[in-house]
């Protein structure tokens, strides 16, 4: 899948947060009337999805991202993932694209046959 991104970088807080500041003028502080350490943003784009799996070894999802923090997003997929599912991903943008990993912490299906999964980012010390 050919992307015409700008770069590719590591996944951390710093790069999203100036991606965010960059395409939303706004701060990505924690907000003050939500639970959430962090506020999401509406950000379609492309996600690449590398899950472990003991059959076949590595394996590919793409889903298309709703929304983005810097601490998260949620996305769309065809397929569920179960809680505390460890994964490798992409996120492509038109700016940058970010490399890294994160944990899914739910996953709904809606009418569609389309699961909403939430995925909290792990950030490498």
């Amino acid at each position: 899948m050919a992307t015409e991104t700008a770069e590719v970088t590591v996944l951390t807080e710093k790069a999203l947060g100036k991606l965010l500041a960059e395409r939303q003028g706004i701060s990505a502080t924690k907000s003050k009337k939500c639970r959430r350490q962090a506020v999401r943003w509406p950000f379609p784009g492309t996600v690449q999805l590398w899950l472990n799996d003991e059959t076949d070894g590595e394996r590919l999802l793409l889903a298309t991202s709703l929304n983005l923090s810097v601490q998260g997003m949620a996305i769309r997929c065809d397929e569920s993932l179960e809680p505390g599912t460890e994964v490798t991903l992409a996120v492509h943008e038109p700016e940058v694209s970010f490399q890294g990993r994160a944990v899914v912490r739910h996953c709904a299906q809606n009418d569609d046959d389309i699961y909403c999964i939430g995925l909290a980012f792990m950030f490498d010390k």
